[in-house]
């Protein structure tokens, strides 16, 4: 046999099987995780230029507002660290506490002045009488504590480092402002005590009528003065502007983690497609 005829036995070599078929479509799926991933980074890149209203009504983008939330933070914890209670925020305790004194103290006091404005008869008490001073002990006690707690609210900017305010210091429409809450406070007082005093001696308690009014006047002066006390030591101006930056950027921020953690999942996926394409390569390259 000669040589010749030995070329002519040898088997033909067999064509390269394309990619599709000897990797499943792996060109296939891999672009289309490319692509995928690069959308994702894209839309991460982009829930920064959002836009989203600042506590003062401004046109922020998402990266502004982090950053400034960024600057109120350090500032705050700079004065903090310096010393400065002007930024703790009160308690839950001292909050649930108030709450409780407003609605289980001052609301039945209310309720029993009222019925005996209105000549509440306990002993047939359904009726015109009972429902007209319900109505007006919540709207009293209600915004007593709601205009209390709002001009506490606004008396938080004039707070020193001490959490105090310094009456020389303090503009005229702030002092006007505090000599409200003293009327205001001081008139719940009296008209307790007043009628307090006038139903102890109607009942013949000369004597335990006097401290029976001051009591219950004092009751109420301590109640609204611990509303408005509890509004003013609340925070700072700076911590209402973080938290409102705070709560506006949250969601994008969450947005743009899950956009990353999706991207890195699908980038760990196009890496094992990619490696079982190059073994695939490997395996199917033709010997030398």
């Amino acid at each position: 046999m000669t040589s010749s005829d030995e070329m002519r036995n040898l088997p033909l070599p067999q064509p390269r099987r394309p990619r599709e078929q000897a990797g499943g479509t792996a060109i296939t799926q891999a672009d289309r995780l490319l692509a995928r991933i690069r959308e994702l980074r894209y839309l991460s890149d982009r829930v920064l230029d959002d836009h989203v209203v600042g506590p003062h009504g401004q046109n922020l983008t998402v990266a502004e507002a982090h950053a400034r939330a960024g600057l109120l933070d350090g500032l705050i914890e700079l004065e903090q660290v310096r010393g400065s209670l002007r930024h703790r925020r009160v308690n839950r305790l001292t909050r649930v506490l108030t709450l409780l004194t407003v609605t289980v103290v001052d609301l039945p006091i209310m309720v029993w002045l009222a019925s005996s404005v209105f000549n509440v008869d306990w002993t047939a008490p359904l009726g015109l009488p009972l429902l007209i001073s319900l109505v007006i002990s919540v709207l009293a006690t209600v915004g007593a504590a709601t205009a209390l707690q709002h001009l506490g609210h606004n008396q938080r900017q004039h707070k020193n480092h001490r959490r105090q305010l310094e009456w020389r210091k303090l503009s005229t429409g702030a002092k006007l402002s505090l000599l409200t809450v003293g009327l205001l406070v001081g008139l719940m007082g009296v008209v307790m005590f007043v009628r307090v005093y006038t139903e102890g001696l109607l009942s013949g308690m000369n004597g335990l009528a006097v401290l029976m009014a001051v009591l219950v006047a004092l009751v109420m002066v301590v109640s609204a003065t611990l509303v408005f006390w509890t509004a003013f030591r609340d925070g700072s101006l700076e911590q209402d502007d973080l938290r409102h930056y705070s709560e506006c950027v949250r969601p994008h921020l969450a947005a743009k983690r899950e956009y990353e953690d999706q991207a890195y999942e699908l980038g760990c996926q196009y890496d094992l497609l990619r490696r079982h394409a190059e073994r695939e390569d490997a395996i199917g390259a033709p010997a030398e």
